[in-house]
């Protein structure tokens, strides 16, 4: 379920990017680059739906993508400048179930994989290749966003979105999100448990250095508290969507979306990275990869280029996994930053080795709850 909501977390960001264009906030060009940087573009017209990878070539697997024939000019010569190799996108998504059957039937196509780490900790060393640190270099990746068979591509949060308008006073914890007395109105949050089962923790008063493992039962216990008072979104257009209608006067969003209605209501909806979710997006190499270990290793250091991962966060809002991005980007949008050293002291990171292991249970019994 993990490997889900990061796909839907990548397809809003595309589906970001789309908007911004269609208004004039980001023009084509620059779209199509900062898409195939996050690795959103699928393949050239006439390779089909799949990037069969053949000699010569590198392939890349994400979640789903806008067709271009530019992507040579917004990402290849970097790969080629490290591996030698012409880059193909696959944007059909990379789900465990076909890493496992390519790996098991000896045909894999993919050479890196874009999707949750947790994900790798599922897999682990029977699909996945161990990432190679004599290459990849860990000084370039967040402390902690490291593990054996992935490694961070960049990062979002979960966090407090709400409209000053609608509320008396600012919140600033989980505590005040559940306070329907002090912060009154009806609030939004994702109807998977990733980012909300810490939350309704946080909120009852556990530590952010103790949140792992979950206490799953006080989690679904404060959840059932305010669950007449949530409006669930399922999507980052609709938990948008219902700020823009005064629908709710807070949310456990992404900070993407939040960033969007903060310039689009001029503040008058903001957000705080305080007590946010953090989450790490990775990069996984499948057992048997076409273009062999060593060139996917190549790939992910040269995706560790922190002007690249500024050019992300720009326009697409997502934070860079390495550190170095963070002193680039422009002093009025560092506060917008989940990745900025100042707002990740605020955070807890989303643990990938606890819901790896435990993702199946948890959305069983979270589903109940909020049935």
């Amino acid at each position: 379920m993990t490997d889900q909501i990061h796909a839907d977390y990548i397809r809003d960001i595309l589906e970001i990017a789309q908007e911004r264009m269609r208004s004039g906030a980001l023009d084509r060009r620059t779209f199509l680059q900062g898409a195939a940087m996050m690795g959103l573009i699928p393949v050239v017209s006439g390779l089909g739906g799949s990037a069969a990878a053949a000699s010569g070539e590198l392939a890349v697997v994400n979640w789903g993508g806008v067709a271009s024939k530019t992507y040579k000019d917004a990402y290849g010569p970097g790969c080629e400048k490290a591996t030698g190799l012409k880059l193909v996108i696959d944007g059909t998504g990379a789900s465990p179930a076909k890493i496992r059957a390519m790996v098991d039937a000896g045909q894999v196509v993919w050479d890196v994989c874009d999707f949750a780490p947790s994900i790798g900790i599922q897999l682990g060393g029977k699909y996945l290749s161990e990432i190679d640190y004599s290459v990849v270099d860990k000084n370039k990746i967040l402390p902690g966003c490291t593990w054996q068979y992935s490694c961070a591509a960049y990062t979002f949060s979960f966090i407090i979105a709400y409209n000053k308008e609608l509320l008396p006073q600012v919140p600033t914890t989980w505590k005040d999100f559940w306070d329907l007395k002090r912060f009154p109105g009806k609030r939004t949050m994702f109807k998977s448990p990733l980012g909300q089962m810490e939350a309704a923790l946080l909120a009852s008063g556990v530590a952010p250095d103790k949140l792992y493992p979950l206490n799953v039962d006080l989690a679904l216990g404060k959840i059932k508290e305010i669950k007449s008072e949530i409006v669930w979104w399922e999507t980052g257009a609709q938990s948008q969507q219902y700020f823009r209608d005064r629908e709710v006067s807070m949310g456990n969003i992404w900070h993407s979306r939040a960033t969007i209605i903060r310039d689009e209501s001029k503040g008058a909806i903001d957000l705080t990275f305080n007590q946010g979710i953090f989450v790490v997006g990775g990069w996984c190499i499948p057992k048997g990869n076409p273009a062999g270990v060593a060139n996917a290793n190549k790939f992910i250091a040269a995706a560790q280029d922190p002007k690249a991962q500024l050019h992300v966060f720009m326009n697409m809002f997502n934070g860079g996994a390495n550190p170095a991005t963070s002193a680039l980007i422009p002093p009025d949008m560092k506060r917008l930053n989940p990745s900025d050293p100042d707002n990740m002291k605020l955070q807890t990171m989303a643990d990938p080795m606890y819901w790896g292991e435990n993702i199946n249970r948890i959305q069983d019994l979270w589903l109940d709850a909020i049935s």
